[in-house]
């Protein structure tokens, strides 16, 4: 997908596969992406291995990053509550938030969703 000099697919399933590998460290700020698009997203670069038949496919292109479906009230930018992770919504290190946004941009009217991190993760 190198029209309008944005990064192909493949670059870009590799660089947040790496990106999201990355633990959840204390006092850092991650980012919520609504599951709906990143679901698509991942469709469209094929980031998981039973899903590669549309993959870069305009058919599935995500398009602007879209968290519309995390909001209670979209002009208020109000946050429903009790929302799940992978259900809901996906949490995004900072440096792959900033890569989703530079490929695709954000909805016309939302702000990023950001959280830091309260505690530090276990490791297992």
């Amino acid at each position: 997908m190198a029209e309008g000099g944005k990064t192909d697919v493949e670059t870009q399933k590799t660089e947040m596969e790496a990106l999201l590998k990355t633990p959840l460290r204390k006092a850092e700020t991650w980012y919520l992406v609504d599951s709906s698009w990143f679901k698509k997203w991942k469709k469209y670069v094929g980031f998981d291995s039973w899903d590669m038949n549309v993959k870069g496919s305009q058919i599935v292109f995500p398009g602007p990053v879209d968290n519309s479906g995390l909001f209670r009230d979209w002009h208020m930018l109000d946050i429903k509550e009790h929302l799940i992770d992978e259900l809901d919504y996906y949490l995004v290190p900072k440096e792959g938030w900033k890569k989703l946004v530079s490929w695709y941009g954000l909805k016309d009217g939302q702000e990023p969703i950001a959280r830091k991190v309260s505690q530090q993760q276990k490791s297992s």
